[in-house]
């Protein structure tokens, strides 16, 4: 069976991708072929977690916490963009840390990547 690793790395100044990438996760989660979905916010992705950025994509990600879908966020990326402290308060549910690791690990493991 499948294992899906999605990346998010539109921000939200490109919600249409945002908003397929979690729809995607969704319909991943909820399928009987895919075996385990996780996401990562990854580059500008992380930008979609901003307080003043989230309201278009919440209920996405409530479904995809709902669902129990692994979420990241890369920790870099959020440095990088003034977010991390940010983002750990406001989405305490997202596991914000250094990606890399887990990214090569996945795919190791037989993740398929889809980018969105």
């Amino acid at each position: 069976m499948a294992k899906l690793l999605v990346l998010i790395v539109s921000g939200p100044n490109d919600p249409a991708k945002v908003k397929a990438g979690l729809g995607f996760s969704i319909v991943s989660q909820q399928s009987e072929q895919v075996d385990d979905v996780k996401i990562c916010f990854f580059a500008d992705g992380v930008e979609v977690l901003a307080p003043g950025a989230i309201q278009p994509f919440e209920s996405l990600i409530h479904k995809v916490q709902e669902l129990g879908i692994f979420t990241m966020a890369c920790q870099l990326h959020a440095e990088q963009k003034h977010l991390d402290d940010v983002i750990r308060k406001e989405q305490p549910t997202i596991d914000l840390h250094y990606v890399g690791e887990d990214l090569v690990k996945a795919l190791t493991e037989g993740y398929q990547f889809v980018s969105f």
